[in-house]
Parts: structure tokens; C-alpha cells; sequence
């Protein structure tokens, strides 16, 4: 009868014991889950600023070169996360003419760029935190383009569609305001595969594009 009843206690402390670490374990995991990815993305509108063989090198002719960029940032955890961009805007360019006798050069273009990139957070994240993050990717770039050259009163123009892989590296500083929104000023250099974006190719160096955009930051979770 002793037996019995201490085989009963051991069993009952057992299977207690058990449901214990059962429970621990399920609620570390749901807290795990219910952190592991939150959304946040950004609206923002600035300036493109071509580096190419044709650059904005004078301000005689200036025309702006606005961009407008859409982007949606999915963080698996406060320091990593992935980037997903869509930038339309304003591409321009021109030589210096060393002389009268020599053919003055310009483009323009219309543009359209996607780009996946990995972002890091170099800095703590946190409500009314400065935040600052780094990120690299690659991208699809499309353009509509036009090159006109004029010498001695005589013009020649030229429009083609032009496409191109792209690199991105770039920074983000944001700082929210509230809960849920904030400002961000992003700057981001993208590194072309070809030369001749600007439909004009004089040296062996890649063309590239500056961009330079301020906006809203929000929160979707």
C-alpha cells in the first residue's frame, strides 16, 4: 500500500514537472514568433545627380533631375533586414567644350529602377532614436533616353531605350517622430554595368547616379 501511494506521488510531481517545462518552452517560442519580422517602409522625394561621361557639370542649362523613391523594409531582427525600392525620376548630362569648334553635348532621360538590397542597422533602434542603416543590393534599370549634339548652329539628336543592370550601395538615417511615422533622408550611389546610359561612351569607367531624397518614414505592424 506504501508502495502504491509513493508511486502515485512520484507520478503526479512527474507529469507536473513536465507540464512546467512544456509551458516555459511554448512561451519563449510564441514571444520568438511574434518578434521575429516586422514591416516599415518610406516615401521620399530629392534629386539625381548623373556620374557619367556626360555629367551636370554647368549650371547655364540647368533642368532638375527629381526622383521620387518607394521603399518597403522587411526586418528579421533589429539589425538585419531586407530592402525592396522602386525610384522613377530625371537623368541629365553634358560635356565642356573645350572651344567653338567643338561639339556641345547633352542628354536627358526619363528612368525607372527595382532594387532588392540586405540593410544593416549600425546604429540602436528605438522609438525618437536616430537610426541609421547601411545597405547594398541589385537592381533593374530602364530608361527612355534622348542625346543631342550641336555644332556650329547644326543639331543632331538622338533617342533610344536604355537598360542596365544596377548596384546600389547607400545610407538611411531615420528618426520617428511617433509610434508609427518619422522622417528619413536616404543617399545611395548606383553603380551601373555599362558605360553608356547616357548614350555616349568615351572612356572605359561605368556611368553612376547619386540620389539624394527626404520623406516619411511609417510602420506597419
Amino acid at each position: 500500500m506504501k508502495n502504491t501511494i509513493l508511486l502515485t506521488v512520484l507520478l503526479l510531481f512527474s507529469t507536473n514537472l513536465c507540464a512546467q517545462k512544456k509551458s516555459k518552452f511554448n512561451t519563449m517560442d510564441k514571444n520568438i514568433s511574434k518578434h521575429e519580422t516586422t514591416w516599415n517602409g518610406s516615401i521620399s522625394y530629392g534629386n539625381t545627380i548623373f556620374i557619367g561621361d556626360l555629367s551636370k557639370t554647368s549650371s547655364k542649362n540647368y533642368l532638375p533631375n527629381l526622383a521620387l523613391a518607394v521603399k518597403f523594409n522587411k526586418e528579421y531582427n533589429p539589425e538585419n533586414s531586407l530592402q525592396l525600392s522602386i525610384i522613377t525620376g530625371k537623368n541629365s548630362g553634358e560635356n565642356v567644350p573645350s572651344s567653338t569648334n567643338t561639339t556641345s553635348i547633352n542628354f536627358r532621360s526619363q528612368y525607372t529602377q527595382a532594387h532588392i538590397a540586405y540593410r544593416k542597422a549600425i546604429s540602436p533602434s528605438g522609438i525618437q532614436t536616430p537610426q541609421l542603416h547601411l545597405h547594398a543590393g541589385i537592381g533593374f534599370y530602364y530608361a527612355d533616353a534622348n542625346r543631342t549634339e550641336t555644332l556650329n548652329g547644326s543639331v543632331y539628336e538622338l533617342s533610344d531605350e536604355v537598360s542596365s543592370l544596377v548596384f546600389p550601395l547607400g545610407i538611411e538615417v531615420s528618426y520617428y517622430l511617433k509610434e508609427k511615422w518619422g522622417i528619413v533622408l536616404g543617399i545611395s550611389n548606383n553603380i551601373f554595368s555599362r558605360d553608356d546610359i547616357d548614350l555616349y561612351e568615351n572612356n572605359d569607367t561605368i556611368d553612376q547616379q547619386l540620389v539624394i531624397n527626404l520623406g516619411i518614414c511609417y510602420s506597419l505592424n
